[in-house]
């Protein structure tokens, strides 16, 4: 196929590290950010692109020349065939919401990271019969752990396998071929009830954190996440993977690789368990500070563990671990994060049974 057209929502870390690493490997590259947080494009904009280092995709480093910066979203997407929307979870409805009205039959919008995203805006699509015109996906985690500063990226790993749907889960496949161009290690699955459940960032930050909680929040303002992984830790993340996956078997999903499993597929990693894997890999040498690992587990907690809570209990599955995940840390930080959490309602599968979920997600409807 010619070459595709792509545009990046989101100048954060993620959305940078993939616009340039794009653009080093010939194609044309717009990047889009909302109004509200223009200052971050402003010094992409002054030097017409951006200075990518480290481990790439594409095996390049160097200046990447972007062909548009802006944040006008009619102008960032009028002739992409591939929109990316780059940013965590909480910033999807902003960004969906600008490039909505301009969006042309034969685009295809993926959501770089799951999070319930296309159950949350495809049903938009459904209503007003442009489903079939417009395809929409998601994957379940960043091809990239990055970082940036002004006009400069650098990228840690680039994550070796990653799986992603559309919505409907039958929806053209003419995104495969699109994504494959750039990152072929990205794997179609069934439907994004996979990419929820499959292993990724819900898995790892909530138990991780639990149990040196006061370390980051009280006494340091912040940690190395990874480099500070107990056994205690694991053993939570262990249990958590053994709810997602009877959730996930409930919705038809042949989802059943551990966390550990996941870290020594898609890095390399290998530990007699989750913690010890991470501890010794380049992971344990970042430093996060407080502010971000409550962005984080706002993300996680909110757009994961709260509907995935309230899914299984409509479907008769108990998952005691994840919602004390949602009670302990709403007491810990002080948030209520069952009120900031996503409903079913919101994710159009009130009320539906189990079959009927599936049924959704693979064909947009429940009969």
């Amino acid at each position: 196929m010619e070459k595709p057209i792509f545009a990046v929502c989101g100048a954060g870390r993620a959305g940078c590290a993939i616009a340039a690493d794009m653009a080093l490997m010939g194609y044309t590259v717009n990047l889009f950010e909302l109004d509200d947080y223009q200052e971050n494009i402003v010094p992409i904009q002054e030097k017409g692109g951006l200075e990518l280092s480290g481990k790439t995709q594409s095996g390049k480093v160097g200046f990447a020349k972007l062909n548009l910066v802006t944040t006008n979203p009619e102008e960032a997407i009028a002739d992409a065939e591939l929109i990316m929307i780059s940013a965590p979870s909480f910033g999807h409805k902003a960004f969906f919401q600008s490039i909505y009205p301009y969006l042309k039959s034969g685009q295809s919008v993926l959501f770089n990271t799951g999070y319930f995203a296309s159950l949350r805006f495809g049903k938009a699509l459904i209503q007003s019969g442009r489903s079939d015109k417009v395809t929409i996906a998601e994957a379940n985690i960043m091809p990239y752990l990055s970082d940036k500063k002004d006009y400069h990226v650098h990228i840690y790993n680039v994550k070796r396998d990653i799986i992603f749907a559309t919505f409907p889960g039958n929806g053209d496949d003419k995104i495969s071929q699109i994504i494959s161009l750039v990152y072929p290690q990205h794997r179609r699955v069934p439907n994004v009830l996979w990419t929820n459940f499959e292993v990724g960032n819900p898995s790892l930050h909530a138990p991780f954190l639990l149990p040196i909680a006061g370390m980051p929040f009280d006494r340091y303002k912040g940690c190395k996440l990874y480099g500070e992984a107990t056994s205690c830790g694991a053993r939570l993340v262990e249990a958590f993977d053994r709810e997602r996956v009877k959730v996930a078997k409930a919705l038809g999903c042949d989802v059943t690789e551990t966390a550990l499993e996941e870290a020594t597929r898609i890095y390399g990693y290998e530990g007699a368990d989750i913690s010890e894997a991470y501890r010794k890999s380049p992971h344990a040498d970042r430093y996060v500070p407080a502010e971000r690992l409550q962005a984080i587990l706002l993300e996680d907690l909110c757009h994961f563990h709260v509907p995935a809570s309230r899914l299984a209990a409509s479907i008769g599955v108990s998952t005691p671990l994840i919602n004390a995940m949602v009670e302990i840390w709403g007491a810990i930080l002080g948030v209520d994060y069952w009120g900031k959490g996503l409903t079913l309602e919101e994710l159009g599968l009130a009320g539906l049974t189990a079959d009927q979920v599936i049924r959704y997600a693979n064909t947009g409807s429940t009969t």
